[in-house]
């Protein structure tokens, strides 16, 4: 599930956003904070809402960014009450400025699958406290999208590796990965990926990081080193859900290399087969995303 077409569907957050200066080219860090919605309507088995946050980004005087230019990346999910009644989503995106302006940057929401029965209503609240963070970092940093054509069906029992990128750290202490995927359990009869059958409810997947420190010429450099390892439930009832994953390296652990090959790793543990949704939303806004940058 993507998120809306039409952008002024979008809601944005109360005070969750951060306008700012920059010149062209000059590249900010931003981050979601104290992000949650919850329910405030009584919600039954079943009611299985599905929300999507983006951050996006635009001129300060309300005008889009140059045609073709990523504006931000989204966030979705879908609840699975009554035993799950909120939603922490957390957001990650590198700004670059196309031309030297000021701009504006904020967190959105919007609800892009509600199943629920009877013509109810149902309401959701983001508590105050909402924020945008953002940290200016050097023009080393960079960002890279899965392209539409690289989206991928993960069979049960295997492990795909995918949004590969090799980053070159600038002078500093520590280089900063982040690998974000947008995760779909291949239900039966989807209309979104093949594979899966009513013999299973859903899927079970892990994610994480794998970078290989390299030499200029690509050869590698010590062994690979392996990011947490974070664990995803998609029970066929909430069909969708992001997965994020960060890694830490330091200056002292990649010796003398000089380069990084960061990967993303996709195992599904169980179950149906796993999507990884690539490309763009409306606004082009990305689906699965990586960033690095070195402080």
């Amino acid at each position: 599930m993507n998120p809306p077409s039409a952008p002024d569907i979008y809601k944005d957050v109360p005070g969750a956003e951060v306008v700012f200066n920059a010149v062209a080219g000059e590249k900010s860090y931003l981050w979601s904070r104290n992000l949650t919605a919850t329910s405030v309507s009584a919600l039954k088995s079943g009611d299985n809402i599905g929300m999507t946050f983006a951050v996006r980004c635009q001129y300060s005087s309300g005008s889009a960014l140059p045609q073709g230019a990523e504006t931000g990346a989204y966030w979705a999910a879908n609840l699975v009450p009554p035993g799950e009644t909120s939603l922490a989503p957390g957001l990650r995106w590198l700004f670059q400025a196309p031309t030297t302006a000021t701009y504006k940057c904020r967190l959105s929401v919007t609800s892009y699958s509600s199943i629920i029965n009877n013509d109810r209503q149902v309401t959701m609240r983001i508590p105050a406290g909402a924020e945008l963070g953002r940290l200016a970092v050097g023009s080393g940093a960079t960002r890279w999208t899965l392209p539409t054509a690289s989206a991928t069906t993960v069979a049960r029992g295997t492990t795909a590796t995918t949004l590969g990128y090799t980053y070159t750290p600038t002078d500093g202490k520590q280089t900063t990965i982040v690998q974000d995927a947008n995760l779909t359990t291949c239900v039966a009869g989807s209309r979104i990926c093949a594979g899966g059958t009513s013999a299973y409810q859903g899927t079970e997947a892990e994610t994480w990081i794998e970078a290989q420190p390299q030499m200029p010429n690509g050869d590698p450099c010590g062994g690979p080193i392996k990011g947490p390892v974070a664990k995803w439930s998609i029970p066929d009832a909430k069909h969708h859900q992001a997965a994020t994953n960060t890694l830490n390296i330091t200056k002292t652990q990649l010796g003398g290399c000089t380069q990084i090959r960061a990967s993303l790793k996709v195992k599904d543990t169980a179950g149906n087969p796993v999507y990884i949704h690539a490309g763009h939303a409306s606004e082009q806004i990305a689906a699965t995303h990586g960033l690095a940058y070195t402080l």
